[in-house]
């Protein structure tokens, strides 16, 4: 038995009942009856079928490694230089050439060295060689002859010990540990590798602490100049810290990414931060209740989000008014990406949009079972997912169409998902964090190196002008 064939004779039943019932040829309490099992029936095949639908990330939330068996973003950074790279100071170039050129002819052997040129190619082949750079330093000691004291020479500021590693290679070691991610082992075993020597895992660690408090400021800064951006992408993702589940907040806009750790998921962790609280402007989510809480905000909804779930409304109970919405949201995004300067219908165009909108969502009313009145029990009333999806999107129409109202507002929240897309990555290679320390460490540098890289720069030209204090402004 498919889900079809349960929809076939279900509207079958219910033919069937209204026929008997415009018959008179039944009671008024016989009539009430069946009315009522009419709608338990639907009710209890709208949850059936919707238990029986697998959910996947085509059709909801669910990331992609949960699977069994469209959007781009329009603000993706300002001002991004072309030379993305190539300006830091521990890049060298070392460039040669040769010219070749026939002595005589391959196929008569005539003689051309007094021929003129008509004509080049050109290959080339690029390598990369390590440079072990060791800058030594001997003080020397001298003994006055007049008092008898002792008298060293001084060493450079920064050489506090036997043994001290450059810029380069803290830089390298960040790199590694924070952007490429790789386990302190690996990264013990590559730098022995290109420089003969190994690093203890206790100093790996002290570089991205103390990287972590150098930028103390600047993510002080960023925050001050998120508070002033029109729009802000927020999301949020679990991360494992010394065995307890913490949660990792993201907030974007423009060229600013920060990921900040808190215990707390929702409003208790959101307050603490202290970002959404002072915003005025206007949020991209997908409508967690955390958010849609504040209202010194506007909030815009994740179209992404809403046409997956409608897809598994679609797929689970075959609602008309499920496929019809999307069409809607969709036809709506194309029309609105068709126009590269503008990014917005005219006023006309949006009025038939939310005509549309609004149609498509009281039609639903008539295919779903009747929505369960509310008891005199503490909490929520039970609904399917296709009605409390039907409530969200009638109480938030406004949030869910500000994308064809807003030129700046985009129709997903891809970008806080790709900021924070790191942060599961890590989960799989290294599955928690031992400290919380190391963790704010982790996701500060992380933030950093983001927004730097939608400013243009790489991640080791971004890392090494923190390290000598050159962050651009």
């Amino acid at each position: 038995m498919s889900k079809d064939s349960i929809r076939a004779k279900i509207d079958e039943a219910k033919v069937d009942a209204e026929a008997l019932l415009k018959s008179n040829k039944v009671s008024p309490e016989t009539g009430a009856v069946i009315k009522s099992l009419i709608l338990v029936i639907d009710i209890i095949a709208a949850v059936f079928l919707e238990k029986k639908t697998r959910k996947n990330s085509s059709n909801s939330g669910l990331p992609p490694s949960k699977n069994n068996g469209p959007n781009g973003n329009r603000n993706n950074g300002s001002g991004q230089r072309v030379d993305l790279g190539q300006s830091a100071s521990n890049v060298q170039h070392s460039e040669t050439s040769e010219t070749t050129t026939p002595g005589s002819c391959s196929k008569c052997d005539e003689d051309l060295s007094g021929v003129k040129v008509t004509g080049t190619d050109e290959r080339q082949k690029i390598d990369v060689l390590y440079e072990v750079v060791t800058h030594t330093v001997v003080a020397e000691v001298k003994v006055c002859p007049s008092c008898g004291h002792t008298n060293k020479g001084s060493f450079p500021q920064g050489m506090d010990g036997k043994i001290q590693y450059g810029d380069t290679v803290k830089a390298m070691v960040i790199n590694f540990l924070c952007v490429q991610m790789m386990s302190l082992q690996r990264l013990q075993e590559h730098m022995m590798s290109i420089m003969g020597r190994s690093l203890s895992q206790a100093i790996m660690l002290k570089y991205l602490l103390q990287f972590s408090n150098s930028l103390k400021r600047w993510e002080e800064e960023q925050i001050s100049a998120l508070l002033k951006c029109k729009f802000i992408h927020c999301d949020e993702t679990s991360v494992r810290i010394d065995k307890v589940n913490w949660w990792v907040h993201s907030y974007s806009s423009g060229n600013i990414t920060l990921k900040l750790v808190h215990r707390h998921r929702g409003r208790e962790g959101i307050e603490e931060i202290g970002i959404i609280p002072k915003y005025e402007g206007i949020l991209i989510h997908d409508c967690w209740a955390s958010y849609l809480s504040y209202d010194n905000t506007g909030h815009a909804l994740c179209g992404a989000h809403l046409l997956r779930e409608l897809k598994f409304i679609e797929e689970s109970n075959g609602y008309a008014w499920a496929t019809k919405l999307k069409k809607i949201l969709q036809d709506a995004l194309e029309l609105v990406n068709s126009r590269a300067a503008r990014r917005t219908l005219t006023k006309q165009e949006y009025k038939s949009l939310q005509s549309r909108y609004r149609n498509a969502l009281t039609r639903g009313l008539g295919e779903m079972p009747a929505f369960p009145e509310k008891s005199g029990a503490r909490g929520r009333t039970k609904k399917t997912d296709a009605q409390n999806l039907w409530e969200r999107l009638w109480k938030y129409e406004e949030s869910v169409l500000m994308f064809a109202r807003v030129k700046e507002i985009d129709f997903t929240n891809n970008r806080a998902e790709r900021d924070l897309r790191v942060s599961k990555v890590k989960q799989k290679v290294s599955g928690c964090f031992r400290t919380h320390e190391m963790a704010v460490a982790f996701y500060r540098i992380s933030s950093y190196v983001k927004s730097m890289k939608y400013r243009g720069y790489s991640s080791m030209e971004a890392i090494m002008l923190a390290l000598q204090d050159k962050i651009p402004s």
